[in-house]
């Protein structure tokens, strides 16, 4: 897909740029061994993950809130305090941040967007203590690129005030912006309706629907962004 039209670039960070899925199995399996729970129970902890982060996107919740949530939630300790959960939590995140990992194609096409004279950003829903562990993992810490994690600004995708403040952050208008993810009402719809471009990374995880025929703004690699005509 030619993007070459674009002054911006906004890329999502959990399953665009860096594996997040990938880290998120081996990290449950890893958590759920020192609990002494059955591994490979990835799609249970999925579903309860989009529950409590979609509260929290919402607006129903803290993003610290979601976490104890999910972490009480899965374990089926609902009785445990804040303090408590927190640190239950806390087993789920060593075993994840173990296995942090950039996409292949995520460096170079990085790259190509900032050589090709693209102001780029990196919008996630994500604590920046959290994403900016992950950016140095992937080696994905490169001069002209923005980290803009929503959290500290109450302001997760799809809320419309997230893509303003991208464009803001990276000094664009939406209409010259395009944002690239994999989650199609955060990363694609709401980016519409803001009115950015919105290109869907669909990669056939558990979370994604099916793009559309009449679509055409959809990859499955990010080798296929072209930033020059």
């Amino acid at each position: 897909m030619n993007l070459a039209a674009y002054d911006g670039i906004l890329f999502d960070l959990d399953d665009t740029l860096m594996d997040h899925t990938g880290a998120s199995i081996k990290g449950l399996d890893s958590w759920c061994e020192e609990l002494g729970l059955p591994t490979g129970q990835y799609e249970r902890w999925a579903e309860i993950e989009h529950k409590w982060v979609s509260r929290y996107e919402r607006g129903d919740l803290s993003h610290p809130q979601q976490r104890r949530e999910r972490a009480k939630e899965f374990t089926g300790q609902l009785h445990l305090s804040d303090e408590e959960a927190t640190e239950l939590y806390a087993g789920f995140i060593r075993g994840y941040q173990a296995h942090w990992a950039a996409f292949q194609n995520a460096i170079p096409t990085i790259h190509s967007a900032l050589e090709a004279g693209k102001k780029v950003g990196i919008l996630t829903n994500g604590a920046r203590d959290m994403q900016e562990g992950k950016v140095r993992a992937g080696n994905l810490v490169i001069d002209g690129v923005e980290l803009i994690p929503l959290v500290e600004y109450d302001a997760p995708k799809p809320r419309p005030r997230a893509y303003s403040l991208g464009c803001e952050k990276i000094g664009t208008s939406p209409q010259r912006t395009a944002l690239i993810g994999d989650n199609w009402l955060n990363d694609v719809e709401g980016a519409r309706q803001a009115g950015l471009t919105g290109v869907y990374f669909y990669q056939g995880l558990s979370h994604q629907p099916k793009p559309q025929p009449a679509d055409r703004e959809v990859i499955s690699s990010l080798s296929q962004l072209v930033f020059r005509a």
